[in-house]
């Protein structure tokens, strides 16, 4: 199977699913599935699904509630999610293919590679399949793992909350690490493994940077064991993530895909205010490389400016498409699972809520030199050292606990953009920050990269949402499956 190629035919199935088509369904064991594939079949095959969902609809609603992009006011394809106005149904085929196609795909690697002895696809897969868990369980605040994808025994499973998913989490990667002595013995995948290419050191670094992650939840009561992973220091220092895509159709990243590609317009992703407002005030030259210049500053003798965004969910604004920046998202962009950025800022925060300034901040300014270098090219050279220096716009002040872990989380907010999305809306729920305003962008009082309420919100005044909620594809099959709770109730580890 050429590397290719399988990405076309599995994108092609994932990214084309309508409303009207059959999905997979956690509780539904699709009786067609060829359940006696190779591993080197099926490894490719649940890291594609986990892409295509991942990068594609939760990179969207990342994208869009961690305010990097708004909707645009002339259109109106993601004006529910822009207002909060989710339902039971919005993201069915999100929950559907995450489970029915990327965890059951990664599951049947894992049994087939035990019994095969091949212990590189069953480390890969089982680290792969906590990542999917993780991203999920913080979406949603609780998961069926210890009795999920068991359809012959249980085709209703019950749910884990989510601290006790989080603790399935890290079994699992304690699991995954533990073999992966055994796995670097054996001939290296190559490419089947769409993020390593077979490099177990990278499977276990990435596997002890999720656990680092998830343990984070709740710092005071995990801290001896953040501490014995930072006295380790084997995490990801490369990134982890599926960059493979090609400028063609079914074959290019699967935001990209079905928001340019797919839709009838392509004019809906637009700059936030929230995030180019902080990006323009502070000097910031990766303005360039998250925004396309305004069509209307490029009329001759136009004054209008450069890169000009909206007010969060203002559908009310008159004016044409041509006055707001459009987003950059590339057919050929990656899709990114973790980051050696995202790690830095992580240690760097850890370092903060112990206490040590000075580790806090040389894995601060690794954190925000490896997020300019993300973008960094011939026509866009990036470099983050006047930033970072002594005086510079994000030079690293130590002091509070607090305020170190603010400025951290500020710039990892700006590190996601067009990357990881999903994350930031995961750290503002836990941490609080970026703040939020009490007053719109427009506002001379405005603090430049502080979150502002949709304008069009329909929940309750001044509240973000915190959870997608749980879907419908899931309640209406499973009895065991979780009453939905509102899009703005806490989990255990939100702020």
């Amino acid at each position: 199977m050429k590397k290719i190629y399988s990405i076309a035919l599995l994108l092609l199935f994932v990214l084309t699913q309508t409303a009207c088509k059959k999905t997979l369904d956690i509780n539904d064991a699709d009786p067609n599935y060829v359940g006696d594939a190779d591993p080197k079949y099926l490894l490719p095959s649940g890291i594609t699904f986990s892409a295509s969902k991942i990068g594609g609809d939760l990179q969207l609603v990342g994208s869009f509630w961690s305010q990097h992009y708004t909707q645009n006011n002339n259109s109106s394809q993601y004006r529910t999610l822009d207002s909060y106005n989710l339902t039971i149904s919005s993201y069915n085929s999100t929950w559907n293919n995450l489970f029915g196609g990327g965890l059951k795909d990664l599951k049947l690697t894992m049994q087939k590679s035990e019994a095969q002895g091949l212990w590189n696809y069953y480390v890969a897969a089982e680290v792969m399949s906590a990542f999917d868990y993780h991203i999920l369980n913080d979406f949603y605040g609780a998961v069926p793992i210890k009795s999920g994808l068991d359809y012959d025994n249980n085709p209703q499973p019950t749910y884990d909350d989510s601290k006790e998913a989080n603790l399935q989490i890290i079994a699992m990667l304690n699991d995954a690490i533990s073999k992966v002595p055994q796995a670097a013995a054996l001939p290296a995948m190559g490419n089947e493994d769409f993020l390593f290419t077979g490099d177990m050191d990278n499977w276990r670094q990435f596997a002890k940077s999720l656990k680092l992650k998830i343990l984070m939840r709740d710092f005071a009561a995990n801290t001896a064991q953040i501490q014995a992973l930072l006295q380790e220091d084997d995490l990801l220092e490369t990134d982890a993530k599926m960059d493979v895509f090609v400028d063609s159709e079914n074959k290019s990243n699967p935001l990209y895909e079905q928001d340019r590609r797919k839709l009838n317009t392509a004019a809906n992703m637009r700059a936030s205010n929230t995030l180019l407002k902080f990006l323009l005030a502070n000097n910031d030259p990766r303005v360039a490389a998250f925004y396309e210049k305004t069509v209307e500053s490029q009329t001759a003798g136009s004054t209008w400016p450069v890169y000009s965004g909206i007010e969060q969910g203002n559908y009310a604004l008159t004016q044409t498409a041509t006055r707001s920046s459009r987003a950059i998202v590339l057919p050929t962009d990656a899709v990114y699972f973790m980051s050696a950025a995202e790690v830095s800022f992580l240690k760097a925060e850890a370092f903060a809520r112990l206490g040590n300034a000075g580790s806090a901040k040389s894995n601060y300014d690794n954190g925000v030199t490896l997020a300019f270098e993300r973008w960094n090219s011939a026509n866009l050279p990036l470099n983050a050292a006047p930033f970072i220096a002594p005086g510079g716009r994000y030079a690293f002040v130590a002091g509070s606990v607090e305020s170190m872990v603010e400025q951290i989380i500020q710039q990892k907010w700006v590190a996601a953009t067009r990357s990881q999305a999903w994350d930031s809306f995961f750290d503002q729920n836990r941490t609080g920050y970026p703040r939020v305003s009490t007053v719109a962008t427009t506002d001379a009082a405005y603090v430049p990269g502080r979150y502002t309420v949709s304008v069009t919100s329909v929940i309750a005044a001044g509240q973000l949402p915190r959870r997608l909620l749980f879907p419908k594809s899931s309640s209406d099959y499973n009895p065991n499956a979780p009453k939905v709770v509102p899009i703005t109730e806490k989990m255990y580890w939100h702020k």
